[in-house]
């Protein structure tokens, strides 16, 4: 049986060689043997898991809690269990297809507050504990969410921040995706992809959101198919290991 050293199958994998022995810290992968001179010792069950693992994480994780299934799928595999991450997988492929339907009614929320015109924050301006309390919110919360690139607000000639009808939609959007469990680094995606919608306007973001995949903010359409390749992965696997 072919054996390969971790810069060897780092190369094949196209990871860096740290990467590979984090993979196995993880248990992203089976143990691996140690020569005499402690030198790592993959063999092709670790290059295949190695694989899987690749094809598992390469959709960014949409909703924190999806990562938690992704490791599942993944630590099933590296332990041998083949048919139990194939379940996993099936699982996680129909999670994300209800996934693509609750977003559609996401939009639609999104797409109300987009075209909401309360007299109340008609040329509204507010400081930042005023925008808090006008949505229900921390200041820590606006504070981590503007450090973390969802939202820039214009200044007054103080330096002070002003919150004005724009920035308090913004804000709206924000925590209605926060509050369906939408990561950070996925809600700063989503908003530039609505701000890529609104023919140019970079202020006031897109009211022109449609019910079809093609109008989905996140990447759960690229995650569908990734996961449909990681089930026909995972089922070669299984009939290899039957045909041994």
């Amino acid at each position: 049986m072919r054996t390969y050293s971790t810069s060897e199958i780092s190369r094949i994998i196209g990871i860096h060689p740290n990467t590979v022995m984090l993979y196995e810290k993880w248990g992203y992968i089976a143990p691996v043997e140690r020569k005499e001179n402690g030198y790592r010792v993959y063999t092709e069950t670790h290059l295949k898991q190695m694989k899987l693992v690749r094809m598992a994480l390469r959709s960014d994780m949409i909703k924190w809690y999806m990562k938690f299934e992704v490791q599942n799928i993944i630590r099933s595999a590296a332990q041998g269990d083949l048919r139990k991450a194939l379940e996993l997988s099936r699982e996680y492929l129909t999670h994300i297809k209800n996934e693509k339907n609750n977003e559609i009614e996401v939009m639609k929320v999104i797409r109300e507050i987009l075209k909401s015109d309360s007299l109340e924050e008609k040329n509204i301006s507010l400081n930042r504990n005023g925008a808090a309390k006008l949505l229900g919110v921390s200041i820590n919360v606006i504070v981590y969410w503007e450090r973390n690139g969802l939202l820039e607000v214009p200044r007054s000639k103080n330096g002070y921040r002003v919150y004005g009808e724009d920035e308090i939609k913004l804000l709206r959007v924000i925590k209605a995706l926060r509050q369906e469990n939408y990561s950070t680094q996925c809600i700063c995606r989503m908003l530039k992809k609505l701000k890529t919608k609104s023919k140019g306007n970079d202020t006031l973001l897109s009211e022109e959101i449609e019910d079809s995949d093609d109008w989905l903010l996140s990447s759960l359409s690229e995650a569908e198919c990734n996961t449909k390749e990681l089930v026909g992965y995972i089922c070669e696997l299984i009939s290899e290991k039957q045909n041994v």
